[in-house]
């Protein structure tokens, strides 16, 4: 008896360090994104350094509890489920998102023109200034292939379709310029977009708010943005 209660108590404790790691990243990333924690802490701290070794520290946990379940599969096998879901996908979205940070530039911004770069009216401009934004780069030529010009004078209500379709919420229209704002599900991280329509061409420009690598998110939205305004009617 005294030695299955003492087994009890390993296999609680085991549990509960399993399911620290995907709890401190939920913490982190619901934080951050109600704006109680600034996103370098949430983020850069909390998820990219802290949840990334804590996330080894619940693996190893979750392992220990297959193995204190062993010989009471009936009673404890669901501890050691639990534990091994929540730490494994834990682990794997963490090595996912670090392979993406290295696989990709670091840098958070994509867009179609660098000889001529995209600004962004006043409106955004306000915003990134009220939200600390990162200042806009200059320059970061061949470093999205997929933010592609498209090769004609889009409708003003064609190019904020390709905006809404890509996520992100119009928040300017006019016959040359289109802007939206688009906040991911974790941690709220905010790219702007803006479309300048020419005769013949139009150009756009992704920027993130955060100065941070982001995986190529900036990049990918481009490119799917870019894609719906060369798509054919």
């Amino acid at each position: 008896m005294g030695g299955s209660r003492h087994g009890g108590v390993w296999l609680t404790a085991a549990l509960l360090i399993a399911l620290a790691a995907p709890v401190l990243g939920f913490a982190a990333a619901f934080g951050t994104r109600v704006g109680l924690i600034d996103w370098r802490l949430g983020y850069e701290q909390l998820t990219l350094v802290w949840g990334w070794r804590l996330a080894w520290v619940s693996a190893g946990a979750a392992l220990a509890t297959v193995l204190l379940s062993i010989g009471d599969v009936k009673r404890r096998g669901l501890y050691a489920l639990v534990a091994v879901l929540a730490a494994g996908v834990t682990l794997y979205l963490h090595m996912t998102h670090r392979q993406a940070l290295a696989a990709h530039p670091p840098v958070h911004e994509a867009a179609s023109d660098w000889d001529e770069p995209l600004s962004f009216s006043g409106v955004i401009r306000g915003q990134r200034d009220r939200s600390g934004a990162a200042p806009l780069a200059a320059s970061h030529a061949d470093t999205c292939d997929q933010a592609v010009f498209a090769p004609t004078q889009v409708a003003p209500q064609a190019g904020a379709a390709a905006l809404e379709a890509t996520g992100f919420t119009v928040v300017g229209t006019s016959p040359f310029r289109i802007e939206g704002r688009r906040e991911s599900f974790w941690f709220g991280f905010t790219h702007d977009a803006v479309l300048r329509i020419r005769p013949g061409r139009t150009d756009l420009r992704v920027s993130g708010r955060e100065a941070r690598p982001d995986g190529g998110e900036a990049c990918r939205l481009a490119g799917e943005i870019s894609a719906r305004l060369r798509a054919p009617d």
